[in-house]
């Protein structure tokens, strides 16, 4: 082997290290995973989401019978209209009720009473709209909507389904930021100087580039005494999977 072809072999064996040493090997994560589930108790009427559908956010997902929770909300606000008027109806009494007693027609007794009936009736009527409001409550989270725009990952429920949620909220969904995800890659603790949060960085996954930030570094170290960096990228409508091989370009 000549020099000339020793020294180009070095030259390129040089700018091989350089460039690796710009570069990172990461793996993708979701930036936001949520497991989704009611808390209120029924039998599942329709689910709307399959794995790998795109939702929007505020999107139906899935739904309960809503038949005895809109009967009790109806049922519910037929007697707070009948406990508006007992209350209405004790006010007028307890107002005769004064007007007699200072008059000096009524005894101090009567009048305690009308007064005792007032707020007996006005404590049913808050009783009644306490319990219309969580009647309401119940209506309304009887869905399962999109918290923001997301991929389902994964889905655990089925129309016919019965749903028992006294005690816990059961997992039913599980749904991913969509156009959101994170880089990791790990460093040695010679690089992080020269990382920062907010700085920006390229994100490369399946030969397509994309504009990142980096997001977090870790405080403590991992078992082998590499931290952790996370850079956070937009990959728009790109269905990207977590756990897929990435690189990440420092500058």
């Amino acid at each position: 082997m000549n020099r000339r072809v020793a020294v180009g072999m070095m030259t390129l064996w040089l700018l091989g290290g350089a460039a690796d040493a710009e570069t990172l090997d990461a793996r993708l994560h979701w930036l936001q995973r949520v497991v989704l589930g009611t808390p209120v108790s029924g039998v599942i009427a329709e689910v709307a989401a399959v794995p790998g559908q795109r939702v929007a956010q505020g999107e139906v997902l899935l739904r309960l019978d809503s038949r005895p929770l809109q009967a009790r909300v109806d049922g519910l606000a037929a007697e707070r209209i009948a406990r508006e008027d007992d209350r209405d109806e004790a006010r007028r009494e307890r107002a005769r009720a004064q007007e007699l007693y200072d008059r000096t027609l009524l005894a101090d007794h009567d009048l305690t009473l009308a007064r005792i009936a007032l707020a007996r009736a006005e404590a049913a009527l808050k009783t009644t709209e306490a319990q219309l409001a969580q009647a309401r409550w119940e209506l309304e989270y009887s869905q399962i909507r999109a918290p923001f725009d997301a991929w389902v990952v994964r889905r655990n429920a089925e129309p016919g389904q019965t749903v028992i949620s006294n005690l816990q909220a059961e997992p039913l969904l599980v749904v991913a930021n969509a156009g959101a995800m994170l880089a990791r890659a790990r460093v040695g603790a010679e690089r992080l100087p020269t990382l920062a949060p907010g700085q920006a960085l390229t994100v490369t996954v399946a030969g397509k580039s994309y504009a990142g930030r980096l997001q977090r570094i870790a405080l403590e170290p991992d078992a082998d005494g590499r931290y952790a960096v996370d850079v956070r990228f937009d990959s728009g409508a790109r269905l990207l999977r977590a756990g897929l091989p990435a690189r990440i370009e420092l500058p």
